[in-house]
């Protein structure tokens, strides 16, 4: 008995290989389109933003005025004399002063903080010159003081979502030979300490400053017990 014959498609191997072809082509454009699909419904993940950082470092004998507004602000401020020329004691000189936008949506003159510099208003009880930086927002068309602080501005960082940068202010308490650096946010209208970041203490048997970054475990209740010092040592209004 002769063994029954395979079916061959009509126009033999070569129709064979055309519909293994088709199939093939079938096959690669369903998975094309759900590879699409997959990648519209769940588009790539992007990095975060790097936030800027900015270390802070004011030599008042470089700095310069970038233009007529800083002087019309002192002189609205009344915080110094404008008759005085130069860089003559009490003239309203970047010798003397220094600022700093407050909010990137805010011009210049609605919102700066003011860097002074520690010869220009002297603190007989203090060893050394001590800076002060003032905060100031224009309110119903005067400027106002939010914040005063008896320090020095170092560091300032980008907050996501917030025109208002962080501000890190080193504050020194002479007496003690101690140092704070703390850092401030903005929060209802004004700056607000968010927490003491380093304690630096003058070690005696190595003649020098020493200290370090305060612990993470240790953060909320350092920063507490400075504030309180900041205030009760007038450091802040």
């Amino acid at each position: 008995m002769e063994p029954k014959k395979q079916d061959v498609p009509k126009g033999g191997f070569k129709a064979k290989k055309t519909l293994i072809f088709g199939i093939a082509t079938l096959i690669l454009l369903v998975s094309l389109s759900v590879l699409w699909f997959c990648k519209s419904n769940n588009p790539p993940k992007t990095s975060a933003k790097k936030l800027d950082k900015k270390e802070i470092f004011t030599d008042f004998s470089l700095n310069t005025f970038s233009s007529d507004v800083e002087s019309k602000l002192l002189a609205e401020l009344r915080i110094c004399d404008t008759a005085r020329v130069g860089d003559e004691f009490g003239a309203c000189s970047p010798k003397y002063f220094k600022f700093f936008k407050l909010s990137k949506n805010k011009p210049l003159r609605d919102g700066f903080m003011l860097l002074i510099n520690g010869i220009a208003f002297q603190d007989p009880e203090a060893k050394f010159p001590i800076r002060r930086l003032l905060i100031f927002e224009r309110e119903g068309g005067k400027l106002v003081a939010v914040n005063k602080f008896k320090g020095n501005l170092i560091e300032t960082r980008e907050v996501e979502g917030s025109p208002y940068q962080d501000i890190l202010i080193r504050f020194k308490l002479d007496q003690y030979n101690e140092k704070y650096h703390v850092l401030y946010t903005w929060n209802k209208n004004r700056y607000q300490l968010k927490q003491c970041e380093k304690l630096v203490y003058w070690d005696e048997t190595k003649m020098k400053f020493v200290g370090g970054s305060v612990l993470a475990s240790k953060m909320d209740s350092v920063s507490r017990e400075v504030e309180k010092i900041l205030v009760d040592e007038n450091l802040v209004f």
